[in-house]
């Protein structure tokens, strides 16, 4: 007989117990961010399961960084706009200089 394949979400619960030393070991505010982190994954969990990798922690870890990366484009974003509100903001200087 062929070997049972888990859910992919089960393969996801399973390493993330795997990591609970780790997780232990952390300061209270980086146990937060690890935390953090597999959401993320859990958030993909769809993805991953598509992905069809012989390591499962292959697409945990993409799913990590797809969010990552959101975040880093989203703030990338939100200090262009502070930049141009602020240097609008200097350009209509009172009196002119």
């Amino acid at each position: 007989m062929g070997r049972t394949v888990l859910p992919f979400t089960q393969e996801l619960y399973r390493e993330e117990e795997s990591w609970k030393a780790f997780r232990r070991a952390l300061r209270k505010e980086d146990r937060e961010l690890f935390d953090e982190l597999f959401a993320a994954a859990r958030y993909h969990t769809s993805a991953c399961t598509c992905a069809g990798r012989a390591v499962p922690f292959e697409a945990i870890l993409m799913s990590i960084l797809v969010e990552e990366r959101r975040a880093a484009r989203d703030l990338s974003s939100r200090i262009g706009e502070l930049e141009r509100r602020l240097s609008k903001e200097q350009g209509e200087c009172p009196g002119g200089s």
